[in-house]
C-alpha cells in the first residue's frame, strides 16, 4: 500500500470514527432510556419523601421499561443529594427525588442560580403538615402548646425534618409568627426521624407530615394535635378526624395552606427528547392505581405538574419561604432575597415570568 493510499485510508477511518462518535449520542437522546436509571432521594429512608419517590419510581419503571434504582443521600436539607446529581453527566440516567423544589437553596448560599432555572421539576404529589405528641404528653391540645411557648419562650422543643424544610416553616408560620410563641426547633435529617424524636424523649412535639405520623397514630404510639388545614381530615384507621389548625390558630392559614410537595427532577440541559420522555413517564406514573393506593394509605395526595406550571410553582415556593425567613429573623441565611432577585409574594404575579426565564417543556 502506497503512502498516499495509507493516508486516504486513515482519513477515512478518522471520518468514520467521528460519525460513530456523533451518531450514537443523537440516537441515544431519541431512544432514551437504554440503561438503568439512578434516582437519588434527598432524605432518609422511611420518611415521606422516601415513600413517595420510591412509589413513583416503581410506577415509572412500567412506562420506561428499564429499572430505576432509588438510593438515599440525606443531608443539608436536600443539598447533598442535589449537588451529587448536579455533578453527573446530563444524559438522563441520573434523577433527583426531592421535596419542595429546593426552595431555600439560594438564600442559604447552596446555589447561585434559581433552582427552577437549573432543574426541571415534575411534581408527583403533596402532603399535609401536622403536629403530634407522645400519648402521655402533658399537652392535650395545640392551644396548650402555644400557651406554653408564650409563657416560657424557648423551652418547648419541636422536632422537624431540618431548618428550612416545609415542616419547620409550618411551625414558624402557624405557631410562632401568628401567636407570639417561641420554641426550640430541633432539626433531623427527615420527617421520619423527627417523628421518632418524641417517642425517644428528644422533643416535646413533632412538626412533620401527617403521612410520617399516620402509622404511629393508628397504633396509638403518638397523639395528633392538629393538621395544617381549615377543615378536619378523615384518615382510614382512625376513629376521629384530625383537627384543623384553624380551630386553634384562626389566622394560621392567612397566607394560604402550607403543604409538602414532592417531585422528580432532572437537569434542564439534557436533550429535549429526554425531557419529554421523562415527562410522559412521570405523568403516567402519577395516574398508576398502585401509586395512588400507596399515597392514600399514607394520607398523601397525587398531583402532576411540569413545564412552566411547575417552574412557576417552584418560583412561588422560593418567594414565600425566602421572605418568610427574612421577616422572621431566621439565622443562617447567606443572601437577602432582594439581592438575588426574588420578589416578595405579594409582587409575584406581576413579576412572573422574569425576563431571563425560558420554559424547556
Amino acid at each position: 500500500m502506497t503512502n498516499a493510499n495509507r493516508r486516504d485510508l486513515l482519513k477515512g477511518l478518522v471520518a468514520g470514527a467521528a460519525v460513530l462518535t456523533f451518531m450514537p449520542k443523537k440516537g441515544w437522546a431519541a431512544n432514551w432510556p437504554r440503561r438503568p436509571i439512578t434516582l437519588v432521594i434527598q432524605y432518609s429512608e422511611g420518611g415521606g419523601t422516601d415513600t413517595i419517590i420510591r412509589a413513583i419510581a416503581r410506577s415509572m419503571e412500567k412506562k420506561l421499561g428499564v429499572s430505576l434504582r432509588a438510593v438515599n443521600q440525606p443531608g443539608a436539607g436536600g443539598a447533598l443529594a442535589t449537588e451529587f446529581v448536579a455533578q453527573k453527566e446530563s444524559d438522563g440516567n441520573w434523577l433527583l427525588g426531592g421535596a419542595d423544589y429546593n426552595k431555600i437553596f439560594r438564600v442559604l448560599g447552596y446555589t447561585e442560580k434559581a433552582p427552577w432555572m437549573e432543574w426541571q421539576f415534575m411534581k408527583v404529589g403533596r402532603s399535609v403538615p401536622a403536629w403530634a405528641v407522645a400519648p402521655n404528653s402533658r399537652f392535650k391540645t395545640l392551644t396548650e402548646v402555644v400557651e406554653a411557648g408564650r409563657a416560657n419562650p424557648g423551652t418547648i422543643r419541636i422536632s422537624n425534618a431540618g431548618i428550612g424544610t416545609i415542616w419547620h416553616e409550618a411551625t414558624l408560620v402557624a405557631l410562632e409568627r401568628k401567636t407570639g410563641a417561641k420554641f426550640v426547633h430541633v432539626p433531623y435529617d427527615g420527617g421520619a426521624t423527627a417523628t421518632l424524636a418524641i417517642l425517644q424523649g428528644e422533643a416535646d412535639v413533632v412538626g412533620s407530615g401527617v403521612h410520617e405520623q399516620v402509622e404511629y397514630l393508628r397504633s396509638g404510639k403518638i397523639r395528633n394535635l392538629a393538621v395544617f388545614r381549615t377543615e378536619p381530615l378523615a384518615v382510614d384507621g382512625l376513629a376521629e378526624p384530625l383537627r384543623p389548625i384553624s380551630e386553634f390558630v384562626p389566622t394560621a392559614t392567612e397566607i394560604g395552606l402550607i403543604q409538602g410537595v414532592y417531585e422528580v427532577a432532572i437537569k434542564r440541559d439534557v436533550p429535549k427528547e429526554v425531557l419529554e420522555a421523562l415527562q410522559n413517564a412521570v405523568r403516567s406514573a402519577v395516574q398508576d392505581p398502585d401509586f395512588v393506593a400507596t399515597l392514600r394509605n399514607r394520607v398523601m395526595f397525587p398531583e402532576f405538574k411540569s413545564g412552566e406550571e411547575a417552574d412557576k410553582e417552584a418560583a412561588l415556593f422560593e418567594s414565600v419561604t425566602s421572605w418568610l425567613y427574612v421577616d422572621n429573623g431566621m439565622q443562617g441565611l447567606k443572601k437577602n432575597p432582594k439581592d438575588v432577585g426574588i420578589p416578595r409574594p405579594e409582587e409575584f404575579e406581576k413579576w412572573w415570568p422574569p425576563k431571563d426565564y425560558k420554559a424547556v417543556l
